[in-house]
């Protein structure tokens, strides 16, 4: 019925449209049935998996060969749609004017008709918003809108500031242009950032941005006084209030104005936006809800690209651990209603650069997030074309067919059965800062647990809290000064009410926070690493993959020690202390705190996070410990595979992701919750083929054995009905 009920309206206000603007071309008629397909989806209806390929071609250059070549590799690789580049990379001669960028579109939108004919939908993605970096262009006198200036004074030659009306009415005028080639999706480059512009540093803060912050604080201030207010250690001071600000309400008013042009032009483009790192995104303010609600305008989804982490191949279990910092926390930030389309890049191209297995476990695991489809980025920005030698056509063929299959239940990330990991959008309001020095000072530090906890096959999701969150009766991790965007007696609330995983940071802010009670701590102190005092971490009185009072290093890849001495008689379970190089006990490591909070008291080190951590002796302890605190889902005997479930009123689905090179001979599933079931549907790729084959389930008491192997890069999903 809602689904009938959408369409109803599409129809009608399309309709309208057609009639009012006289618009009798084919293009529209599609258009149109594609309405269909948004009122379904809007209805629950399962979509396939589709392919996106990122393309680039020179107006100056290209050959009939080169389109030929195109439409083979689309019929090929079962490409669903092509994304146009336009002033790409090595091609880029800084913004365009409108009779520039006119003869882009002249040369993609004969080859957008022919890529029409054989079902292959057209998107355009224009390389530039503000300018990735000036690489030697300027801005042209007859755009003339003025450049960003960064937090040590540096002026761009060719990036826009982001707060100039100039600029954001050139760019409005651009992507109007853009959308009279009535694309699929519209994308706007992850250039549309206040960071990152090589070589300069954190923007806005020239002349007209000074003149803001002033207003804000109601008093003049010169660019060094207010870069050092706003970054000073303590409490956050009105300055960095002020910069957040601007910051977060200038990309909102910007994303608004360029939607208003498009859709007077072509109503039935979804906007998109391409996404960076969601911690640097909070260090610019960056407002998720608003930015794309203003973004997509009334009527459309959110459209997204979130970051797969490695332009290059890094072992997959590296991946794996980064896919939680960058593209699982942006898919959470932007909800389950978003059609998300990851960036598969590979740069600087060719499988010198990325192996075909693991581009393909890239693709694969995308489903981890509930993509829609995914970005291809496979080909060089320079205008090459194709290259057939690369094997790609094949290896997305050979996928095309699992991923129909596995999206047909799309994983739902705030559904997730398991640990929720707690982030804010708002932690670069309310951190402090250590020494002030850079504003790298201002990145939030909250998926220390995302990332350890899921490649220890636990089962995990990421959670970002509102200002009226609560939790009762979960399963939380908290890490980084996340807790200070809680009040104190949401803390208590959280602390009490849950299963609640601590880290260091988080204890510490308690305990400055003056709630220590709420933990039993007597005192506390910070013991920096690397300093001759503690060396190593033993599980006294426990034993973990049959070793007796195993050992972790606390020397070195994790950051501070944060020593805490708990009040007499408390419910405080002491699993493991610290130690030096002679063997002196020092203190409490691991505990478990009135039966339901477990604190492991380490910081992040700057550099290697928490690489220290990833030992199998911590992931064992970890599952003893949530045993003795409650039930939880993870896998056995299987390191660096990661475990998403979903259950709703018909099935429980599991989704198995492999980021090893490992095989694993079975899959053991220590389930949270009760299984009758003796039997499942296990859904796997082999070669092009999806197969669905029914599997035995062995229970051993909490333990459910699958008498199937898991192979390395490989990505499974099991149905329990």
């Amino acid at each position: 019925m809602k689904a009938k009920i959408l369409f109803k309206k599409f129809t009608k206000n399309r309709i309208n449209a057609l009639v009012n603007d006289k618009i009798q071309r084919f293009h529209d008629i599609v258009v149109l049935l594609l309405g269909i397909g948004l009122a379904m989806m809007a209805g629950g209806m399962n979509m396939s998996f589709e392919y996106s390929l990122r393309y680039t071609l020179d107006p100056r250059t290209n050959t009939p060969q080169k389109d030929d070549l195109l439409l083979k590799f689309c019929e090929e690789g079962r490409v669903d749609n092509v994304a146009f580049f336009i002033n790409p990379e090595e091609l880029n001669h800084s913004h365009l004017t409108a009779a520039q960028t006119q003869v882009w579109l002249d040369a993609i939108r004969p080859l957008s008709e022919r890529l029409a004919k054989v079902g292959v939908s057209t998107s355009l993605n224009p390389w530039t918003t503000i300018m990735h970096s000036d690489r030697g262009q300027v801005v042209n006198p007859e755009i003339g809108f003025s450049t960003l200036v960064d937090v040590n004074g540096h002026q761009a030659h060719s990036m826009a500031c982001p707060g100039d009306q100039v600029w954001r009415d050139y760019l409005s005028a651009r992507y109007a242009q853009y959308a009279t080639v009535h694309p699929k999706e519209l994308w706007l480059e992850d250039d549309f950032r206040h960071y990152n512009h090589s070589p300069l540093k954190l923007a806005c803060f020239c002349p007209r941005h000074m003149r803001l912050y002033a207003e804000k604080l109601g008093r003049d201030v010169t660019r060094a006084e207010f870069v050092k207010e706003m970054l000073q250690p303590g409490e956050p001071t009105p300055a960095r209030k002020a910069y957040l600000d601007v910051a977060r309400e200038e990309m909102k008013v910007t994303v608004h104005q360029i939607e208003q042009a498009v859709h007077a032009v072509s109503p039935e483009t979804n906007l998109a936006q391409m996404t960076s790192f969601p911690d640097w995104h909070a260090m610019e303010g960056r407002d998720w809800d608003g930015l794309f609600d203003n973004l997509r305008g009334a009527g459309h989804p959110r459209v997204a690209r979130p970051h797969l982490p490695a332009y290059n191949e890094v072992a997959p279990l590296k991946y794996g651990r980064v896919f939680e910092d960058y593209t699982r926390t942006t898919a959470a930030y932007l909800g389950d209603d978003a059609q998300l389309w990851p960036e598969l890049e590979s740069y600087m191209y060719s499988p010198f650069v990325k192996s075909r297995k693991f581009t393909q476990m890239q693709i694969e695991t995308a489903a981890l997030v509930g993509a829609k489809g995914i970005l291809l980025n496979l080909f060089d920005m320079i205008g090459n074309g194709i290259d057939e030698s690369y094997g790609y056509a094949k290896m997305l063929a050979d996928s095309k067919d699992f991923l129909n299959r596995i999206s047909e239940q799309r994983l739902q990330m705030q559904k997730l059965r398991g640990i929720r990991v707690l982030v804010s959008q708002d932690s670069a309001y309310t951190l402090h800062t250590a020494k002030g020095a850079v504003p790298e000072e201002l990145l939030p530090k909250e998926t220390s647990w995302a990332a350890l906890l899921s490649q220890f096959g636990m089962a995990t999701t990421i959670t970002p809290w509102r200002q009226d969150s609560v939790y009762q009766g979960e399963q939380l991790a908290v890490s980084g000064q996340f807790l200070r965007n809680l009040s104190n007696e949401q803390v208590e609330q959280l602390l009490t009410d849950n299963t609640v995983l601590l880290d260091g940071d988080s204890v510490a802010v308690i305990v400055e926070r003056n709630l220590g009670r709420l933990l039993h701590i007597e005192n506390a102190q910070w013991r920096p690493v690397r300093t001759g005092y503690q060396t190593y971490e033993a599980a006294d009185g426990h034993t973990a993959e049959g070793v007796v009072a195993p050992r972790i290093t606390m020397l070195q890849h994790v950051g501070d020690y944060y020593q805490i001495k708990y009040d007499a008689g408390s419910d405080v379970d002491v699993w493991s202390h610290a130690y030096n190089e002679v063997h002196e006990q020092l203190g409490n490591v691991m505990s478990i705190i009135d039966g339901h909070i477990i604190v492991l008291p380490l910081g992040s080190d700057p550099k290697y996070g928490w690489e220290a951590e990833y030992v199998g002796f911590r992931q064992a302890l970890l599952q003893q410990a949530l045993d003795t605190v409650g039930a939880s889902d993870y896998l056995r005997g299987m390191p660096n595979v990661k475990l998403n479930v979903l259950a709703d009123h018909a099935c429980t689905t599991l989704w198995l992701a492999n980021f090893t090179l490992d095989d694993y001979e079975q899959i053991v599933w220590h389930s949270g919750k009760p299984v009758a079931a003796d039997s499942a549907r296990l859904i796997i790729r082999r070669g092009a083929n999806s197969i669905e084959q029914t599997v035995a389930l062995q229970h051993d008491g909490a333990d459910i054995r699958i008498a199937h192997p898991l192979r390395a890069l490989e990505t499974v999903q099991l149905i329990i009905e």
